[in-house]
């Protein structure tokens, strides 16, 4: 399995110092530079106490098992944190590629202050996690996320294999989040009834739906096109304990039913878990901004949106897209294209990008999408012919695309198995880059 290389560099070991009022200390990453984002009290630490477990124990589960990997089980990444414009954000992958999770703690979630601006992991360790399970709020409890006058002695250094599958899930998850609409709200106690109603044995790979029913929402195995599709709903067991807390329960969805996710409000916090429609496919290899990376190829737009990202909590295009003085458009796909090479998230629940910068090095990687690689070989060999412009068709090698009611389809393999669900094969990518 291609992997990554990556080192994490932690000063200290973060820990929870249980004398006079609970603190919790985060280690960050990159000891040498040692970053200092955030000192100060958290509010509801119970609450925070749970969401930070919730994060840990995605980023700790495999959902799905590839036959490949019964032999060793790769320790995947920390998770990230960052820091910006007054929000506080950890957000985490499961090791199958298939479940994304992320703690929004907003400014009323905390008494402190934002001391720096930035994107890095930070030290989850189970002495620490154990400690999280007793907070109380009546204790209260201070949080420091980095450290200063740390001595580089005791630097603790640990090298990881991050599978380039994982790396692309990790990116290919913001232009699904970027897709989706909502579908249904609920309060916390009739999401708590969903979840405890929910089939505890089902097969994983089982199709089910969430449809609204006479007394809230409710499973079924009979495919609907206005419900939710899902598989393995153990996945949202990590809900069961924070939903009767939440204000509101929003559930959102894309059209084409490959994913969903689940956004519990607290007021000053939000939790956002994601899930892919199903965990032996996970987010990897999904595509969906390949049509974006292909349009964003040598366009000035990106590089001008790039410039504009300052660490903000919420990117407004509208408001880029009138600053710079471009087409909407153009400024949508630059968004798309900055999610997929790790320098922006999405908000779901707020329904805007906000920046941050993956702590890993992508510049390694120089096969994340090779299908957009495959594309621009197949126009370097000028191997497309169009056939025809309204609707489109077109010759590309030994197969045929066409414009069939406003979608484009191919002759391939990869658009026969799965006709288009999982983002355009490289024949279609090539057709349309010729438009």
């Amino acid at each position: 399995m291609p992997a990554l290389s990556h080192s994490y560099h932690y000063a200290f070991s973060s820990g929870l110092t249980e004398v006079g009022r609970p603190h919790l200390t985060l280690a960050t990453s990159n000891a040498d530079q040692r970053p200092h984002f955030f000192e100060g009290r958290l509010l509801q630490p119970r609450l925070a106490s749970e969401l930070l477990t919730a994060v840990h124990l995605i980023v700790g589960s495999r959902f799905f098992l590839p036959a490949n990997s019964l032999a060793k089980i790769l320790r995947l990444a920390d998770p990230v944190v960052t820091c910006g414009e007054g929000a506080l954000r950890f957000e985490g992958f499961s090791g199958c590629c298939s479940t994304y999770i992320r703690a929004d703690f907003l400014p009323d979630a905390y008494d402190g202050d934002i001391l720096g601006k930035g994107t890095t992991n930070v030290d989850f360790n189970a002495p620490m996690r154990a400690a999280l399970a007793r907070v109380r709020d009546s204790e209260g409890m201070d949080l420091s996320v980095g450290a200063d006058g740390v001595t580089i002695n005791s630097v603790t250094e640990s090298k990881v294999e991050l599978p380039l599958r994982w790396l692309r899930g990790m990116l290919e998850v913001q232009s699904y989040q970027a897709g989706m609409r909502l579908r249904y709200t609920m309060n916390g106690m009739e999401a708590l009834r969903f979840l405890r109603a929910l089939p505890r044995n089902a097969n994983g790979r089982t199709p089910l739906w969430i449809v609204a029913g006479p007394t809230g929402l409710r499973v079924t195995a009979q495919p609907s096109p206005d419900g939710v599709r899902m598989t393995d709903s153990s996945r949202l067991r990590v809900l069961e304990t924070l939903v009767p807390k939440a204000k509101s329960v929003a559930l959102y969805a894309d059209e084409a039913q490959q994913s969903s996710a689940w956004v519990l409000d607290f007021g000053p916090a939000r939790l956002t878990l994601a899930l892919s429609a199903e965990t032996w496919r996970g987010f990897s290899g999904e595509g969906q901004s390949l049509r974006a990376l292909l349009r964003a190829s040598g366009s000035t737009a990106l590089s001008s949106v790039r410039a504009q990202l300052n660490w903000q909590a919420a990117l407004d295009p509208a408001a880029i897209a009138t600053a710079l003085a471009l087409p909407a458009g153009e400024v949508a796909d630059a968004l798309r294209v900055l999610g997929a090479t790790g320098l922006v998230g999405f908000d779901v629940a707020a329904g805007s990008y906000f920046h941050r910068v993956l702590p890993f090095d992508l510049a390694l990687v120089d096969d994340l999408n090779p299908r957009l690689a495959a594309a621009r070989e197949l126009l370097e060999q000028q191997a497309v012919r169009i056939i025809n412009n309204d609707p489109i068709e077109a010759q590309v090698g030994e197969h045929r695309v066409r414009e069939v009611a406003q979608e484009m389809q191919c002759t391939c393999p990869w658009f026969a198995k799965y006709q288009g669900a999982r983002g355009p094969c490289k024949h279609v990518l090539a057709v349309e880059a010729t438009r």
